[in-house]
């Protein structure tokens, strides 16, 4: 870290959870506060947003089932910086019926552009995705044991740690639970 003096001027704080209910369902929830050191006068209407009280304060929370399929959706906003901030909150009603997967990410970009969503909310949806996926897989794996090599090889190479060269993915390898399509050589 650095030795020169620092202020503090700016403080983002996110949380996710994942939550097994007991209906079945999952609830995957992220918050997202930011939180300045200093008051922020609001020129829209001459108010002040007092130091340490949250500039933004958004709560996101999909309902899933066991494919991520989204079945419910809540958003809200309890700060924001202008009026008509949680304007936004209604367009993501859009998500129920939506299956978080390869492309969510893209299309949620794509659906909530421009003066249609909001960019904080946008911010905790990859959030979600993966507390989601880190939530629900073990679980999961065991309600649904012939299901778990399909989803290894599918993180196989999606990052260093899931390297196909790698520890991990070599011990799934040697113990069986894991086939990787071999080279043919020509």
């Amino acid at each position: 870290m650095t030795q020169i003096k620092r202020k503090l001027m700016h403080r983002r704080c996110i949380e996710s959870f994942g939550f097994l209910r007991e209906d079945g369902l999952w609830d995957i929830e992220a918050t997202m506060q930011d939180l300045k050191s200093y008051d922020v006068n609001r020129e829209f209407d001459g108010s002040v947003v007092p130091e340490g009280s949250p500039f933004h304060d958004i709560s996101v929370c999909l309902t899933l089932d066991d494919t991520f399929l989204i079945k419910g959706v809540s958003v809200s906003m309890e700060a924001f910086p202008f009026p008509n901030c949680a304007g936004a909150v209604p367009s993501f009603s859009v998500l129920k019926g939506t299956r978080i997967g390869p492309g969510w990410n893209r299309w949620l970009k794509q659906t909530f552009s421009g003066k249609v969503g909001c960019t904080h909310v946008l911010e905790l949806f990859p959030v979600i995705a993966t507390t989601a996926f880190q939530t629900m897989w073990q679980p999961l794996g065991e309600k649904y044991p012939t299901h778990v090599p399909d989803a290894l090889i599918k993180l196989v190479n999606s990052c260093h740690g899931w390297s196909e060269d790698g520890p991990m993915v070599r011990k799934l390898v040697e113990e069986q639970v894991l086939h990787l399509p071999s080279e043919e050589c020509q």
